[in-house]
């Protein structure tokens, strides 16, 4: 758990610094798994969800504090996980891999469909599950 909320907190400053707001940053942004972007500027959490998909980046839209309990379909926030990525080894390096890749598509435009690649050739290089029951 100490490597999921290390990755997390690694995940949610680097996008901060690359111009996607997080939440929590006077707290040092997270003690969980979940790294909670306000990405209202980027069309919402729905719309940015969407985005990223197809970039091959699984985030998922979430409420935010100043949101409404109607906007439950379309919130202004984005919930990003670290528990699989790190359960296949990835570490604060891959943080910022991913951060950038996030950043490529929301701050700088960049084609879904091109950073997908670089998500694909991240991901190559963790194929075995580092921390797991053994059978």
């Amino acid at each position: 758990m100490a490597a999921i909320v290390a990755n997390a907190q690694s995940l949610a400053a680097a996008l901060d610094r690359r111009g996607v707001p997080v939440l929590g940053a006077h707290k040092g942004y997270t003690r969980t798994h979940q790294v909670i972007g306000d990405v209202r500027e980027f069309g919402g959490g729905l719309e940015v969800a969407h985005r990223l998909a197809k970039a091959n980046i699984i985030t998922n839209k979430n409420l935010l504090p100043n949101d409404s309990p109607e906007d439950w379909d379309r919130p202004s926030g984005l919930r990003i996980g670290t528990t699989e990525v790190t359960r296949l080894g990835m570490g604060e390096v891959e943080m910022q891999a991913i951060a950038d890749m996030i950043a490529g598509v929301l701050v700088e435009g960049r084609d879904p469909e091109h950073v997908k690649q670089e998500a694909l050739e991240l991901r190559a290089g963790f194929q075995t599950v580092k921390y797991c029951f053994g059978t």
